[in-house]
């Protein structure tokens, strides 16, 4: 492929996601949410406000306000529990198909052992995710 060719294709792209994003603003306010004047910090399109939550319809993303340099992390936190536990089933995933093709001992103790400490990581994570929603909800 050329580089004019490269270069129409990405332009179509461009436009085939321009279209979409626009069709998706305006369904979101046809639904009744409204545009807001404040903008995404990652890709500086208006925020709209659709039942009560704040939401990027570019990025797909729901969007905290943060007034205070403190409430970065307290914003943050349920992000990044659902990355880990991501992380945590993607490794159990591997560590699984591994333990089904060994016989050797040592290797299925170790095995073992990680997929124990994953677990116990994942449902650390999840308690820490649920008294953190009960908190929000009390408050």
């Amino acid at each position: 492929m050329s580089e004019t060719d490269k270069s129409r294709l990405g332009a179509v792209r461009a436009v085939v996601s321009e279209d979409d994003y626009i069709r998706r603003m305006s369904d979101a306010l046809r639904s009744g949410a409204k545009m807001l004047s404040e903008i995404c910090p990652v890709c500086n399109s208006p925020l709209f406000e659709i039942r009560g939550e704040l939401r990027c319809i570019r990025c797909d993303k729901p969007v905290v306000r943060v007034q205070e340099e403190d409430e970065v992390l307290v914003a943050s936190t349920p992000l990044i529990l659902t990355r880990l536990e991501n992380a945590v089933t993607a490794k159990l995933d591997i560590l699984t198909n591994i333990l089904m093709g060994t016989n050797e001992p040592e290797e299925l103790k170790q095995l073992s052992e990680t997929i124990a400490s994953l677990i116990s990581l994942f449902h650390k994570s999840r308690e820490l995710s649920e008294k953190l929603r009960r908190e929000q909800t009390q408050t």
